[in-house]
This record gives structure tokens, sequence and C-alpha cells, in this order.
């Protein structure tokens, strides 16, 4: 029997974007763009990160619902995730949290989608990680990602100055 079901991990989805979003938003630009250190995203590029995933891990796992076994996603090497990344990284902020509310609407409605039946039993391939049921593919590539943003967000915001008062730091 499967640990959770779409309505949960949609419902835990929104609840890090609402926290990733809330803490993002009173950000100044030059804050944005200022890389903690050399190899550790600014949080620009993160949130260009999130406003690309959300949207792309909807539509992944819609099709899979649609072919079930079959294999879906990307790895983290992909060219046109980095890319899209580094098109990005400036873009306003405004812009961005935009995109990342309208994927993550996407990505939660994607995961409602799915009966308690179909959250039981469809399976997928990755590339990487083999065969996958959706409890791993929401924590792995949606809920859990989205939790993890919200912390690297909060340790980015620390290392470069973040505003006080915001949520939750």
């Amino acid at each position: 029997m499967t640990a959770s079901n779409g309505e949960r991990e949609a419902a835990r989805l929104e609840a890090a974007v609402k926290t990733f979003v809330e803490r993002l938003q009173p950000l100044p630009t030059d804050l944005a763009r200022r890389q903690p250190k050399d190899g550790e995203w600014s949080v620009g590029q993160l949130a260009a990160h999130c406003s690309e995933i959300y949207p792309f891990w909807a539509k992944q796992i819609t099709a899979l619902r649609q072919n079930p076994g079959k294999p879906f996603g990307r790895v983290a090497t992909d060219a046109d995730r980095i890319q899209y990344v580094e098109d990005h990284k400036n873009d306003a902020l405004d812009t961005l949290v935009a995109a990342i509310q309208r994927g993550a609407t996407e990505a939660a409605a994607a995961l409602r989608s799915y009966s308690d039946d179909e959250w039981r039993t469809v399976t997928g391939i990755h590339s990487a990680r083999g065969e996958m049921d959706m409890d791993f593919i929401a924590n792995l590539f949606l809920a859990g990602h989205a939790e993890e943003h919200v912390k690297q967000l909060t340790e980015t915001l620390n290392k470069i100055g973040g505003l006080p008062g915001l949520p939750g730091l």
C-alpha cells in the first residue's frame, strides 16, 4: 500500500511553493543576483530553476499517467534545464514568481489527477534511477524537491545577508 497520494503530495508542493514565494518576494534585485560563493546558485538562479521544473514535471507525470511503465524524465545534467537557468537567472523576480506559481498550480493539478488506484499502480522508468512509483516521483521531483528548495533558499539568503523579517528566518 502506498504511503501517500496525489492530494497529499499536491498539498505538500503548494505549501513549499507558498513559503518559497513568501521568502523570495521581498528580496531586492541586487541580493537576488548575489552569488553566495563560487559554485553555489544565486537566488535568481534558484528561482529560475523552480520556474522551469514545476511545469516540466507536471507534463512528465501527466504523460506517465497516460502511458504507465514508460520512460520519463531527465537527469540533472540535461542541457535544456541548465540553459533555462542561465537564460532566466536575471529575470525580474516578479516574473519568476509568476512562473513559479503557474508551474506549481499545473503540477499540483497533475498530482491531483491521479486516482488512488493509479497512484498505487503507475510507475515509470527513469534513465538514471530505474523504475519509480508515484511516491518516489512526487517526493524526488515535485513536493520533496520544492521543500528542499525552501531550505536552499533560506541558506542562500542567510549567506548573502537576506533581509531580516523574512518569513521563517
